[in-house]
């Protein structure tokens, strides 16, 4: 009997992992919108900027392996659309394509290309662009300045706190509950809207695109240690709140950990693997160098998903184990 074979990730329909893609595009795409309506048509190109270099590299790549191109499978262009959704508005133009390079690069493509890799690229390349631009990648503009920001490749304008910022340095957030659900903050593209960020997860978990037992158990977690480690004055709820608003912690749960490639397939391995991950994340902004280290604890965890995926499916499996061993 003969089997066919297929490249990762090993979905019941061969078409699924495109469809998946093209949802998480279409989730990502209000995040980009919404940035528009504070600061113009720049934040936009940021975006695009990351995701057509994403594309034009794993292209370039596959033409130096001598591979044929996987492009149209979309998750170069969700990790170039990642990417430039997580960078500032302020930054240069350059930023997002770096980071993009990187992840295809250094991440994707020695590993074998599209669905092997062990790492999240997207990850990758914002972990790459934090470590050596992060005068670019935290310098956020205010919402309130009611015009929007020049086109030109850079931007000299002065920067504001961001509620990342405001907690790494332990003074007390300036900004209230309404603001921080209305994306009133500065912050990076994709990570102030939270109201938006709420709807894209109910879309992309309607579509099966993403997995609650990863999502529900990693916000669960962070805001666990929030609630028991505050860095915000006034109440364990007002503490919770400005954590999972602040940075791009919930842009991490929704669109970085779910990703198919990288997460465990099990359903007890996915819990275990949200755990990890809000633990980590939550370590990485109390002890951490940066305001928002939460691409590293998403690498970090990437690290440990085949162990936990093992673990969660000999546990499932273990009284058929036992009963095997005994006949």
């Amino acid at each position: 009997m003969s089997y066919k074979t297929a490249h990762a990730p090993h979905l019941r329909r061969s078409d699924r992992f495109s469809f998946m893609c093209a949802d998480v595009l279409i989730a990502l795409a209000p995040l980009s919108i919404f940035s528009a309506v504070y600061y113009g048509f720049r934040p936009v190109l940021l975006v695009l900027a990351g995701l057509v270099s994403a594309v034009l590299f794993e292209t370039i790549g596959c033409l130096l392996m001598r591979r044929k191109p996987t492009v149209t499978d979309g998750s170069a262009a969700v990790t170039g659309a990642i990417i430039g959704s997580l960078v500032s508005p302020l930054s240069p133009y350059w930023l997002p394509v770096a980071g993009s390079a990187f992840a295809i690069f250094a991440v994707k493509m020695p590993m074998g290309g599209s669905g092997r890799n062990v790492f999240n690229p997207a990850a990758a390349g914002l972990s790459a662009i934090t470590l050596c631009f992060p005068g670019f990648f935290f310098k956020y503009p205010d919402p309130g300045i009611g015009l929007p920001l020049p086109l030109s490749k850079t931007v000299n304008m002065a920067s504001v706190p961001s509620p990342a910022s405001q907690l790494a340095s332990g003074g007390q957030t300036l900004y209230s509950p309404t603001m921080l659900l209305l994306g009133e903050i500065p912050g990076p593209i994709g990570g102030t809207a939270i109201t938006i960020l709420i709807a894209s997860a109910l879309f992309l978990l309607v579509r099966r695109a993403i997995s609650p037992l990863i999502t529900l158990p990693y916000l669960a977690t962070c805001a666990v240690l929030a609630s028991i480690f505050p860095r915000v004055t006034g109440g364990t709820a007002g503490s919770v709140m400005v954590e999972l608003c602040a940075g791009y912690l919930l842009f991490c749960g929704i669109f970085l950990l779910n990703d198919p490639v990288t997460a465990p397939r099990h359903w007890l391995g996915r819990i275990a693997y949200g755990v990890l991950a809000g633990v980590l994340v939550m370590l990485t902004r109390y002890f951490g160098r940066f305001e928002e280290g939460a691409c590293f604890a998403v690498l970090l965890v990437n690290a440990f998903a085949t162990t936990l995926d093992r673990f969660g499916w000999y546990a499932l499996n273990l009284r058929r184990i036992r009963n095997r061993r005994r006949s």
